[in-house]
């Protein structure tokens, strides 16, 4: 039987995501996108914190001292949790001529790269970019002509990068090289089926398996290296958006969730959306990677 995920913190985000595990202070953390807050929590979901942001926060990662490096709307920052100090890292701007692009999910690497993709706030439009940031004034552009940056993670080698375009409904599987960050061939690793919604934000377990929130589809879907299909988690709404592993054991899945893309008579119908979920899983986690700032040679 597919595990029960519980809901725990009843947030009603608009589009809850980057849901990460904070290894140092032993909460969760995630932000509502749209409405431009930070939460956290403990791992029951009890002593909930609520911070509101100078902007739209697609992503973020947590640096040595435990600060955000935040990837706001139109670039990256380093924000300070017990000051609210917010200061740009990098002269890096996403797609300075559109707004209605914006940074959207990211994820460091294993050895310690911020990896972020952008977004457009509109139907199919492939004009945003990936890129890679290790510290100083510039991003190095990953990739180009993207709709929807998602699925972001890495294999527990390094030498494996997950990227979906959600709205192509393909899952890819990049070589990576760890050390030099640059991006080799890419395979598919998963296709979502027809009407089945699109992949979304994702984490990696102890096994190496992907866990990938279906936003639109209603569950998370594990897949093996191979790409096949495991483990399924069924939510009791729509829209889940972004997996983590957590806890003092890293064994709970916890699962943010989303409302603004629901009717009014399917949010009557579920209650939840929008909240933060977790549930027990057969997997268990590893520690995320903390953004390491230019450790890496240029040459």
């Amino acid at each position: 039987m597919s595990p029960e995920p519980t809901l725990i913190v009843d947030c009603q985000n608009l589009l809850g995501e980057c849901v990460l595990w904070n290894q140092r202070d032993q909460r969760v953390y995630w932000t509502d996108v749209y409405g431009q807050r930070l939460y956290s929590c403990d791992e029951n979901g009890a002593d909930v914190s609520v911070r509101q942001l100078p902007d739209k926060l697609g992503s973020f990662a947590f640096d040595p001292d435990g600060n955000l490096l935040a990837a706001f709307a139109k670039g990256l920052y380093r924000y300070e949790l017990h000051t609210g100090r917010n200061d740009r890292l990098t002269r890096f701007e996403p797609e300075p001529g559109l707004e209605r692009t914006r940074l959207n999910d990211g994820r460091c690497d294993r050895a310690g790269r911020f990896i972020v993709g952008g977004c457009h706030q509109g139907f199919y439009n492939p004009v945003s970019s990936v890129v890679s940031y290790d510290g100083g004034a510039e991003a190095r552009t990953l990739l180009s002509r993207v709709a929807l940056s998602n699925g972001i993670a890495f294999s527990l080698d390094g030498r494996r990068m997950y990227f979906t375009d959600s709205e192509t409904l393909e899952y890819h599987c990049y070589e990576y090289d760890p050390h030099s960050g640059e991006l080799g061939a890419r395979r598919l690793f998963a296709r979502v089926p027809q009407g089945c919604g699109f992949a979304d934000g994702s984490a990696v377990d102890d096994s190496d398996n992907v866990w990938n929130a279906r936003y639109y589809g209603g569950i998370v879907q594990q897949y093996r290296p191979d790409g096949s299909e495991g483990e399924r988690v069924t939510l009791p709404t729509d829209c889940p958006s972004c997996v983590c592993f957590g806890g003092r054991e890293l064994d709970t899945l916890f699962i943010t969730t989303a409302r603004k893309d629901l009717s009014e008579t399917k949010l009557r119908a579920q209650p939840g959306a929008g909240g933060l979920f977790k549930v027990r899983t057969s997997a268990r986690g590893v520690p995320e990677s903390i953004f390491r700032e230019r450790l890496f040679p240029t040459g």
